[in-house]
């Protein structure tokens, strides 16, 4: 055993070793179905009971080695080979210390004209005051987005004017969340609401645009 082992692993093994003792056990187990079948009393004495499975047992260790000793092993060449060009991993990613296209630590790419510049969270008093929960609010110039949440019984909106000129602002909600995005430049502005007379009754505040 010990020398077919040494054979199988001298060099690259060859298969063919695994078909011979393969073959060998596959015949050994037809020849045993075989004679079991036209001798119910096979194997007989304990004796012969005990060499037939040594036997079997022998056959079988020795496949079980074959297959080990001849399985295919990288040669040192294949182990040391790389792929030309970057890993699948690495094509794509930014180089160290860099992140998203900009240098590690630096400040991130400045936003492209037309992006929206913020957003304004607006929010009517819940319990049905004629009343919004901000008095002023801040933003940067460019096209901001107001959100605004009405959680009470009461209709209401939020509108956005200079002077006595109307920007723009949302529609009439109850019980409801919206949104609307307008253009604002740099200045003071008001914001209120124009559902009825909810303006005069104090539901307005100030914004600034810087």
């Amino acid at each position: 055993m010990s020398a077919l082992l040494h054979l199988f692993a001298a060099g690259q093994p060859s298969k063919v070793p695994l078909y011979v003792v393969g073959g060998l056990l596959a015949a050994w187990a037809v020849v045993l179905a075989a004679i079991g079948l036209s001798r119910p009393e096979f194997p007989g004495s304990p004796g012969r009971a005990r060499g037939v499975m040594g036997l079997s047992g022998l056959l079988v260790v020795a496949t079980m080695a074959a297959a080990v000793a001849t399985a295919s092993k990288p040669t040192k060449e294949e182990g040391r080979e790389q792929p030309s060009g970057t890993t699948g991993a690495e094509q794509g990613s930014p180089p160290q210390g860099q992140l998203g296209g900009a240098s590690g630590g630096g400040p991130p790419p400045a936003s492209p004209r037309g992006a929206a510049s913020g957003a304004l969270r607006v929010a009517a008093d819940p319990s049905g005051q004629i009343a919004y929960q901000q008095k002023s609010l801040n933003a940067r110039a460019g096209k901001v987005t107001i959100q605004f949440t009405n959680q009470s019984p009461v209709p209401h909106d939020v509108t956005i004017a200079k002077g006595g000129r109307r920007i723009g602002g949302t529609r009439e909600i109850i019980r409801s969340k919206t949104s609307a995005t307008v253009a604002l430049r740099p200045g003071t502005y008001t914001f209120y609401c124009s559902v009825d007379a909810h303006r005069q009754a104090g539901m307005q505040g100030m914004l600034t645009v810087a």
